[in-house]
C-alpha cells in the first residue's frame, strides 16, 4: 500500500512538472521527432549513457578520465562550449534559462547545478516521454521549483509564460536538424524576440559541408531516419541566424571530426552489445546512421558545429 501511495504521489508530481502549450496550428512534421524518441529512456540509456546526453562529446582533453565514457565527453562537449561562450569567468548573474529541445532533461539538470542562482529554468520539447523521465527526474532531485517543463513545439515558444522577462542563456544543441526550414526561420525569429541585448545562445548541430543536391548518402537515404532530413549548411544557418537580428560570436567544428566518429563508434557497439538481435524502431535508425554519419564525417561532407550567437 505504502509503494502505491508512493508511486501514486511520483506521478502526480510529474503531471504538475509539465505544462502543455500548443499554438493555433501543429507543425506536420512534429509527429515524426515525436516519434523518434518514443522509446523506453532506459533502452536510449544503454546507448547513450547514464547522462542521456544526446549530442556528441569531446574526448580530446587531458582532465577527461582515460578511456572517456560517453557520459564524460558529453559534459566536457557541452562545458567547453560555455567557456567559449565566457561563462568560465566573471559574468552577470543568470536569472533565467531557456532549454529548446530539451530530451530527458539531462543539460537542465546540468544547468541548475553550474548555476545555482537561476531560479527558473524552462525546458521545452514535444516528446511526452522524454519530457516525464525529466520531470521524474527533476522530482526525485529536489529541482521542480526551479525547473518547468513545457510539452511544447519551439514554434510556440512566445506562448511561454512571461514573455516580458527575457532568458539570459538559451541552449539548443542538436534540434535545428530537426527543423523543416520554415520551422527554423520562425524559431529564430520568435528567440529574438524573447532575450535581452547581452544574453547568450548556445547551438550545436550537424551541418553539411557540401552542396546538399551534391550529397549521397553511402547508405541510400530511403528512411527518414531519426527526423534529420531537413539538412543544413553552415551558409544556410548563418544566413538565418543573422536576418533574424543574432550575431555570431563564436562557431567552430566542436567537436573535432575523429572525436565525433570515435561519440558515433561507440554509440554503435552499444546497439550491438545490447541489442545483439537487433534494435528496433529509432534506435535501429540510429545504428544505421552512426556508420553513414561516421563516413561523411570522414569525408569531410559533415561536421558537427559549435556556435555561441549574440543578439545584436
Amino acid at each position: 500500500m505504502e509503494d502505491l501511495k508512493r508511486s501514486r504521489t511520483a506521478d502526480s508530481l510529474q503531471q504538475m512538472a509539465i505544462t502543455a502549450i500548443q499554438g493555433a496550428c501543429v507543425n506536420e512534421y512534429q509527429a515524426k521527432v515525436e516519434y523518434t524518441y518514443q522509446d523506453d529512456p532506459q533502452d536510449w540509456r544503454k546507448v547513450i549513457g547514464n547522462s542521456l546526453l544526446f549530442q556528441f562529446g569531446v574526448y580530446d582533453d587531458p582532465v577527461l578520465p582515460q578511456p572517456a565514457s560517453l557520459d564524460e565527453s558529453g559534459v566536457r562537449y557541452f562545458d567547453r562550449q560555455l567557456k567559449l561562450a565566457g561563462f568560465d569567468t566573471g559574468r552577470a548573474p543568470v536569472k533565467r534559462i531557456l532549454d529548446i529541445g530539451c530530451g530527458w532533461g539531462s543539460i537542465l539538470k546540468h544547468l541548475a547545478d553550474r548555476f545555482t542562482e537561476c531560479q527558473c529554468l524552462d525546458g521545452i520539447n514535444v516528446s511526452r516521454p522524454q519530457l516525464e523521465h525529466g520531470a521524474k527526474v527533476h522530482a526525485e532531485l529536489g529541482l521542480s521549483g526551479r525547473i518547468n517543463l513545457y510539452q511544447c513545439n519551439a514554434k510556440d515558444i512566445d506562448l511561454l509564460p512571461d514573455a516580458d522577462t527575457p532568458y539570459d542563456l538559451v541552449v539548443m544543441r542538436g534540434v535545428i536538424s530537426h527543423f523543416p526550414d520554415d520551422l527554423y526561420e520562425t524559431v529564430m525569429e520568435k528567440l529574438r524576440r524573447r532575450v535581452h541585448s547581452e544574453s547568450t545562445v548556445v547551438v550545436s548541430d550537424n551541418l553539411y559541408n557540401i552542396d546538399l543536391e551534391k550529397y549521397r548518402s553511402d547508405t541510400p537515404d530511403i528512411v527518414d531516419r531519426l527526423a534529420c532530413k531537413y539538412r543544413k549548411t553552415p551558409k544556410h544557418f548563418s544566413e538565418v541566424v543573422e536576418r533574424s537580428g543574432f550575431g555570431i560570436q563564436d562557431m567552430r567544428v566542436l567537436p573535432s571530426n575523429a572525436d565525433a566518429i570515435r561519440w558515433l563508434l561507440d554509440i554503435r557497439a552499444n546497439i550491438e552489445k545490447h541489442f545483439p538481435l537487433g534494435a528496433r524502431g529509432p534506435l535501429e535508425e540510429l545504428h544505421v546512421m552512426t556508420e553513414s554519419l561516421a563516413v561523411a564525417i570522414v569525408k569531410k561532407q559533415i561536421s558537427i558545429y559549435s556556435a555561441i550567437l549574440k543578439p545584436r
